[in-house]
């Protein structure tokens, strides 16, 4: 019946979808003429173009759009982009991304993510690096489906492109403050000065405090709270002639008390008894999540008379953070586990582009990664554990990542109607791990200083043939290859059968259409995608002798995800304008044999964090009111289809569907003053969004945050 309800509902939305353009249209062709509608440029293809004359499935979220849904940092840009999910959600550490029902995240210091996320062009590394503050963003691109042509080995689902504003040529000063419920407050001040006629320079600095919303019955404290630092300090330089040369400084802090999930039904330690409801917990767990990013970049540009540019982009990134998590969730002092984690990395990029308008364009490339991982994370017992009280153990090990790679991408324009885009990428991958497991509890095996080697060489290409219809209409499709290197499971193991696991291939199909209409008041972009993997790496519970369940990364087989995805924004009047993204996604193993235990293939199942439908839709309306000011509303939707936690698929990892709706209005009086009241999640729904069991067997789960409301101010002046 549920299979019968999907094919019904597809064909549904797409209908619906029709009636509404052609009802949108109809106002469109009726409103008054042609309105100012500025266009999008992004760097997706390492140049500034418009978004609709480029053959890529991508989502551009500029900065008025960002501070207009609330978000400060990236994850809480979910609900808007709905072929993303953050995963379990629960901590900015583990940074879990899937696009397109494709994701992970690096757990261990043995494996990758599959999403890459960069900021102004430097890999920021590791999943805890991941969600990034978006206080000076100027925009935030989502390229979905695998770009390993341009991006390399780690962005086999997708890429994440944070670019932030550069310092300019006059001075101007901003204050940003919010206050709100659970003692939310947050002060955020910028500063851009000229110190010359050819050196700029701004800074940054930021501070968010809020309640946590999650009561700890037995320690009487609030868990989920935040505690954040940012500081950033950039320099901008054209003292030479058609030479840009930007250098930036970040740091970001995060010191909360936080928990990583609640019990759902009581285990061996009835933890749940006591604390039934949401957001209530009984740990006798001082838990806490800490993380510090540092990053320094510098990017050099030079653009010749003839517009061809050199580029030169060099990045220094250090990530570390440590956490502290309940493993009973009871009042017992049974188990903990402290997990951590401290990279650096050194990043150079050169580029060659070429000049655009002329039958050939390209760009052309080298990259260079330098990557160390450590680790000392530990699991500890308390009194309380029966089989080893007061014992530990203990995965101590190091990691090191080098690669090297060049890239060619490019277009071959036929002629005016008709163009070719290819490109490949060479990619040379060196991985090496020290690795050992000291055990005192006698769940796990004794490991001494385990070294393992492994190289990686790869050809990532990519070709698509695409048609201009006209000045406004785009038809492009693509076919590229995909892929994410090999590692090992660098983490509390009872077995070494499966510590190495293989690289990962993938094959993605597509076409789309960029379109607008009305001068440019109606965008319609949408992209239909299939994407087959090859030796797919998944993370799964596999189950001990002493009926424990440990988390490992396996090669699963075969996977494919396929579906449609929409974009689409309306100007249906000077003041009022309408949003609607949408994607609708089928993403499945076709082949996991002993996936669900020995004889038992998990064909068929859907794969984890991949919810069929999302929606979301968005109504702003702007209206002066007198002189300069003007009042502003927005009010949205979002709705994200049940899903799945773990690929065996049973109702203990079950995610029910949920929605999410918020709001916002406010005055502008010119440029200087803005006020708004805003909040999120309306209707305070205490929905689930990830669902699973501990490693003692508890049901455990994650709820979305209740709701959150409060005041914005902001002040500006030049």
């Amino acid at each position: 019946m549920r299979a019968t309800m999907r094919k019904m509902l597809f064909p549904r939305n797409v209908y619906l979808l029709g009636l509404l353009l052609s009802s949108c249209s109809s106002s469109l062709v009726l409103a008054q003429a042609a309105l100012d509608v500025e266009e999008v440029v992004v760097t997706a293809q390492m140049r500034e173009e418009k978004l609709q004359s480029i053959p890529v499935s991508i989502g551009a979220y500029d900065k008025s759009f960002i501070s207009t849904v609330g978000a400060s940092s990236l994850t809480e840009m979910e609900m808007a982009i709905p072929s993303i999910n953050f995963g379990s959600g629960d901590r900015s550490t583990r940074g879990e991304i899937a696009i397109r029902g494709i994701g992970d995240y690096a757990r261990n210091i043995g494996t990758n993510a599959r999403v890459a996320v960069y900021i102004d062009g430097v890999l920021t590394g590791r999943s805890s690096s991941f969600d990034q503050g978006l206080l000076d963003v100027a925009q935030i691109e989502v390229l979905r489906g695998p770009q390993g042509t341009l991006s390399g080995t780690n962005a086999l689902a997708g890429s994440i492109n944070i670019i932030t504003e550069k310092p300019g040529d006059a001075f101007k000063a901003e204050l940003l403050a919010n206050i709100g419920n659970y003692d939310f407050n947050s002060l955020t001040g910028k500063l851009n000065i000229p110190l010359s006629e050819h050196l700029f320079a701004s800074v940054l600095l930021g501070a968010t405090e809020r309640d946590g919303y999650i009561y700890n019955h037995v320690l009487d404290r609030d868990l989920q709270g935040i505690n954040r630092d940012v500081a950033k300090l950039k320099l901008r330089y054209i003292g030479v002639d058609q030479l840009v040369l930007d250098v930036g400084f970040d740091y970001l802090k995060d010191d909360v008390k936080s928990t990583n999930s609640e019990a759902l039904a009581n285990g061996l330690f009835n933890g749940y008894t006591r604390a039934p409801a949401p957001f209530e917990v009984a740990h006798d767990a001082d838990e806490f999540e800490q993380r510090e990013l540092k990053g320094a970049t510098v990017e050099a540009v030079y653009e010749t008379s003839e517009n061809y540019r050199w580029s030169s982009i060099t990045g220094i990134r250090s990530n570390e953070f440590r956490e502290l998590s309940e493993e009973d969730y009871s009042p017992l002092n049974v188990a903990v586990s402290v997990f951590d984690e401290k990279s650096e990395q050194f990043s150079q990029e050169f580029r060659f582009a070429s000049p655009k308008g002329g039958r050939v364009d390209y760009v052309v490339g080298a990259y260079f990664l330098d990557q160390d991982i450590s680790t000392e994370r530990q699991a500890i017992t308390g009194p309380a554990f029966p089989a080893a009280p007061n014992a530990y153990a203990q995965t101590p090990g190091e990691a090191k990542v080098d690669a090297a790679s060049i890239y060619l991408h490019g277009n071959y324009h036929f002629d005016s109607r008709w163009s070719l885009t290819a490109g490949v990428r060479y990619v040379n991958e060196s991985k090496s791990i020290d690795y050992s497991i000291i055990d005192l509890t006698g769940w796990f095996i004794d490991i001494d200083h385990l070294e393992k080697k492994e190289s990686f060489n790869e050809w990532l290409p990519k070709v698509g043939v695409n048609f201009q219809v006209s000045p406004d209409v785009l038809f492009y499709s693509s076919v590229a290859r995909g892929y994410k290197s090999g590692g090992w499971n660098a983490d509390f193991l009872s077995t070494l059968d499966n510590f190495q696991f293989n690289s990962e291939y993938a094959i993605n199909y597509e076409v789309g259409i960029k379109s607008s209409f009305f001068e440019r008041r109606l965008t319609l972009n949408s992209s239909a995608f299939m994407t087959q993997f090859d030796d797919f790496q998944v993370f799964q519970f596999l189950p001990t002798p002493a009926d424990r369940s440990i988390l490992i990364l396996t090669n699963a087989g075969k996977a494919k995800s396929q579906g449609v995805e929409f974009d689409i924004n309306l100007l249906l009047t000077q003041n009022l304008s309408f949003t609607l993204n949408t994607s609708l996604t089928s993403a499945k193993f076709e082949e996991f044999r002993d996936g669900g235990g020995f004889g038992v293939d998990l064909a068929d199942h859907h794969l984890p964090y991949a919810p069929q439908n999302n929606y979301y839709a968005a109504l702003d309306y702007v209206v002066p009111v007198f002189g300069t000011a003007e009042i502003y509303a927005h009010v949205d939707y979002s709705y994200t289809d049940n899903y799945f936690s773990q690929p065996n698929n049973i109702p203990d990892n079950a995610i029910p569907s949920r929605d999410l709706s918020n709001a916002r209005i406010g005055m502008r009086v010119g440029a200087a003053w803005d006020f708004s009241l805003w909040v999120k999640n309306i209707s305070d729904n205490a929905s689930l969004r990830q669902k699973s069991r501990s490693f003692l067997r508890v049901p455990r789960g994650v709820y979305t945050s209740p709701r959150m409301y409060g005041v914005e101010i902001k002040y500006q002046f030049d």
